[in-house]
Protein backbone atom coordinates (compact mmCIF):
# COMPACT_ATOMS: atom_id res chain seq x y z
CA UNK A 1 0.00 0.00 0.00
CA UNK A 2 1.57 3.08 -1.12
CA UNK A 3 1.97 6.40 0.92
CA UNK A 4 -1.27 8.25 -0.48
CA UNK A 5 -3.43 5.41 0.47
CA UNK A 6 -2.46 4.98 3.62
CA UNK A 7 -2.97 9.08 4.28
CA UNK A 8 -6.56 8.91 2.55
CA UNK A 9 -7.36 5.92 4.95
CA UNK A 10 -6.64 7.96 7.84
CA UNK A 11 -8.60 10.20 7.01
CA UNK A 12 -11.93 8.20 6.36
CA UNK A 13 -11.22 6.81 9.60
CA UNK A 14 -11.04 10.05 11.31
CA UNK A 15 -13.95 11.77 9.79
CA UNK A 16 -16.60 8.74 10.35
CA UNK A 17 -15.44 9.79 14.67
CA UNK A 18 -16.54 13.39 13.67
CA UNK A 19 -19.77 14.79 14.60
CA UNK A 20 -22.42 14.42 11.48
CA UNK A 21 -24.91 17.86 11.15
CA UNK A 22 -27.56 18.27 8.58
CA UNK A 23 -28.45 21.15 7.03
CA UNK A 24 -31.02 21.99 9.75
CA UNK A 25 -29.47 21.48 12.68
CA UNK A 26 -26.73 23.76 10.96
CA UNK A 27 -29.95 26.28 9.87
CA UNK A 28 -31.07 26.34 13.74
CA UNK A 29 -27.66 27.38 14.78
CA UNK A 30 -27.37 30.07 12.55
CA UNK A 31 -30.76 31.18 13.17
CA UNK A 32 -30.23 31.11 17.12
CA UNK A 33 -27.10 33.12 16.61
CA UNK A 34 -28.21 35.49 14.38
CA UNK A 35 -31.36 36.09 16.27
CA UNK A 36 -28.90 36.47 19.60
CA UNK A 37 -26.58 39.15 17.14
CA UNK A 38 -29.68 41.16 16.02
CA UNK A 39 -31.33 41.44 19.89
CA UNK A 40 -28.03 42.89 20.94
CA UNK A 41 -27.69 45.12 17.97
CA UNK A 42 -31.52 46.49 19.29
CA UNK A 43 -30.58 46.90 22.91
CA UNK A 44 -27.12 48.66 22.10
CA UNK A 45 -28.91 51.19 20.25
CA UNK A 46 -31.61 51.60 22.71
CA UNK A 47 -28.50 52.29 25.17
CA UNK A 48 -26.62 54.43 23.27
CA UNK A 49 -29.92 56.25 22.72
CA UNK A 50 -30.39 57.01 26.50
CA UNK A 51 -26.40 57.41 26.91
CA UNK A 52 -26.22 60.25 24.38
CA UNK A 53 -29.92 62.15 26.33
CA UNK A 54 -27.85 62.05 29.53
CA UNK A 55 -24.73 63.60 27.81
CA UNK A 56 -27.00 66.41 26.20
CA UNK A 57 -28.55 66.79 29.67
CA UNK A 58 -25.38 67.26 31.41
CA UNK A 59 -23.94 69.06 28.93
CA UNK A 60 -26.50 71.92 28.72
CA UNK A 61 -25.13 73.99 31.36
CA UNK A 62 -26.65 77.65 31.62
CA UNK A 63 -23.53 79.17 29.46
CA UNK A 64 -24.65 76.90 26.65
CA UNK A 65 -28.02 77.92 26.65
CA UNK A 66 -26.54 81.78 26.53
CA UNK A 67 -24.77 81.39 23.92
CA UNK A 68 -27.33 79.61 21.76
CA UNK A 69 -30.03 82.49 22.49
CA UNK A 70 -27.22 84.70 21.54
CA UNK A 71 -26.10 83.28 17.90
CA UNK A 72 -29.68 82.91 17.74
CA UNK A 73 -29.57 78.84 17.39
CA UNK A 74 -32.77 78.40 19.33
CA UNK A 75 -35.35 77.31 16.70
CA UNK A 76 -32.17 75.80 15.02
CA UNK A 77 -31.30 74.02 18.01
CA UNK A 78 -34.77 72.58 18.45
CA UNK A 79 -35.60 71.78 14.59
CA UNK A 80 -32.61 69.39 14.82
CA UNK A 81 -33.34 67.97 18.17
CA UNK A 82 -36.54 66.73 17.39
CA UNK A 83 -35.08 65.61 13.87
CA UNK A 84 -32.76 63.48 15.55
CA UNK A 85 -34.78 62.09 17.97
CA UNK A 86 -37.59 61.10 15.81
CA UNK A 87 -35.63 59.06 13.21
CA UNK A 88 -32.82 57.42 16.13
CA UNK A 89 -36.12 56.54 17.73
CA UNK A 90 -37.20 55.23 13.74
CA UNK A 91 -34.01 53.36 13.67
CA UNK A 92 -34.47 51.91 16.99
CA UNK A 93 -38.21 50.18 16.05
CA UNK A 94 -36.75 49.38 12.54
CA UNK A 95 -34.05 47.13 15.18
CA UNK A 96 -36.97 45.61 17.02
CA UNK A 97 -38.92 44.55 14.12
CA UNK A 98 -35.93 43.03 12.59
CA UNK A 99 -35.45 41.28 15.96
CA UNK A 100 -38.95 40.02 15.59
CA UNK A 101 -38.89 38.92 12.33
CA UNK A 102 -35.58 36.98 12.58
CA UNK A 103 -37.27 35.12 15.35
CA UNK A 104 -40.01 33.56 12.92
CA UNK A 105 -38.14 32.95 10.21
CA UNK A 106 -38.26 29.59 9.11
CA UNK A 107 -36.17 29.20 6.07
CA UNK A 108 -32.93 30.06 5.08
CA UNK A 109 -34.07 32.20 2.41
CA UNK A 110 -35.73 34.33 4.68
CA UNK A 111 -32.64 34.14 7.59
CA UNK A 112 -30.91 35.45 4.42
CA UNK A 113 -32.83 38.60 3.66
CA UNK A 114 -33.81 39.44 6.97
CA UNK A 115 -29.73 39.57 7.89
CA UNK A 116 -29.26 41.32 4.75
CA UNK A 117 -31.88 44.02 5.93
CA UNK A 118 -30.53 44.25 9.68
CA UNK A 119 -26.99 45.10 8.13
CA UNK A 120 -28.02 47.55 5.54
CA UNK A 121 -30.73 49.01 8.57
CA UNK A 122 -27.41 49.36 10.53
CA UNK A 123 -24.76 51.21 8.05
CA UNK A 124 -27.75 54.07 7.38
CA UNK A 125 -27.90 54.15 10.82
CA UNK A 126 -24.21 54.89 11.02
CA UNK A 127 -24.68 57.31 8.36
CA UNK A 128 -27.00 59.06 9.11
CA UNK A 129 -25.54 59.91 12.50
CA UNK A 130 -22.38 60.95 10.66
CA UNK A 131 -24.27 63.21 8.30
CA UNK A 132 -26.32 64.71 10.84
CA UNK A 133 -24.01 65.73 12.89
CA UNK A 134 -22.11 67.05 9.76
CA UNK A 135 -24.32 69.13 8.98
CA UNK A 136 -25.54 70.62 12.53
CA UNK A 137 -21.28 71.15 13.23
CA UNK A 138 -21.03 73.32 9.46
CA UNK A 139 -24.53 75.25 10.48
CA UNK A 140 -23.11 76.28 13.81
CA UNK A 141 -19.81 77.44 12.62
CA UNK A 142 -21.20 79.59 9.57
CA UNK A 143 -23.59 80.94 12.17
CA UNK A 144 -21.00 81.79 14.73
CA UNK A 145 -18.34 83.27 12.09
CA UNK A 146 -21.30 85.18 10.57
CA UNK A 147 -21.70 86.96 14.10
CA UNK A 148 -18.15 87.96 14.40
CA UNK A 149 -17.96 91.62 12.87
CA UNK A 150 -14.21 92.14 13.62
CA UNK A 151 -13.07 89.65 11.77
CA UNK A 152 -10.99 90.18 8.82
CA UNK A 153 -10.70 87.69 5.70
CA UNK A 154 -7.16 85.85 6.57
CA UNK A 155 -8.66 85.01 9.95
CA UNK A 156 -12.29 83.70 8.23
CA UNK A 157 -10.37 81.20 6.36
CA UNK A 158 -7.84 80.44 9.45
CA UNK A 159 -11.02 79.22 11.27
CA UNK A 160 -13.11 77.53 8.47
CA UNK A 161 -9.97 75.52 7.62
CA UNK A 162 -9.57 74.60 11.75
CA UNK A 163 -13.61 73.85 11.74
CA UNK A 164 -12.96 71.53 8.87
CA UNK A 165 -9.94 69.86 10.86
CA UNK A 166 -11.71 69.14 13.82
CA UNK A 167 -14.85 68.12 11.80
CA UNK A 168 -13.03 65.58 10.30
CA UNK A 169 -11.32 64.74 13.68
CA UNK A 170 -14.82 63.99 15.14
CA UNK A 171 -16.32 62.10 12.22
CA UNK A 172 -13.37 60.04 12.20
CA UNK A 173 -13.86 59.54 16.38
CA UNK A 174 -17.10 58.55 15.76
CA UNK A 175 -16.70 56.38 12.67
CA UNK A 176 -14.25 54.28 15.16
CA UNK A 177 -16.79 54.18 18.02
CA UNK A 178 -19.86 52.14 15.79
CA UNK A 179 -17.27 50.50 14.08
CA UNK A 180 -16.11 49.34 17.38
CA UNK A 181 -20.13 49.32 18.66
CA UNK A 182 -21.73 47.49 15.97
CA UNK A 183 -19.19 46.51 13.08
CA UNK A 184 -18.20 43.10 14.99
CA UNK A 185 -22.18 42.51 14.76
CA UNK A 186 -22.20 42.89 11.78
CA UNK A 187 -19.34 41.12 10.76
CA UNK A 188 -20.70 38.11 12.49
CA UNK A 189 -23.68 38.44 11.03
CA UNK A 190 -21.77 38.36 7.64
CA UNK A 191 -20.28 35.19 8.30
CA UNK A 192 -23.62 33.84 9.28
CA UNK A 193 -24.71 34.88 5.91
CA UNK A 194 -21.97 33.20 4.27
CA UNK A 195 -22.84 29.95 5.93
CA UNK A 196 -26.49 29.89 5.42
CA UNK A 197 -25.88 30.50 1.48
CA UNK A 198 -23.47 27.24 1.22
CA UNK A 199 -26.70 25.03 2.78
CA UNK A 200 -28.97 27.33 0.26
CA UNK A 201 -26.80 25.74 -2.33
Amino acid sequence: MDELELLKKRWQSQESSLPKYKSKDIYNMLHKKSSSIVKWIFLISIFEFIFWIVIEFIGMSQSVNDSIKELDLQTFYRITLVINYVVIIAFIVKFFYNYRQIQTTDTVKSLMKTIVKTRLTVKYYVWFNIIFFAITFIVSVVVTLNHLDNINFQHFWLSILISIGILGFIILIIWAFYRLLYGILTKRLLTNYKNLKKIEL
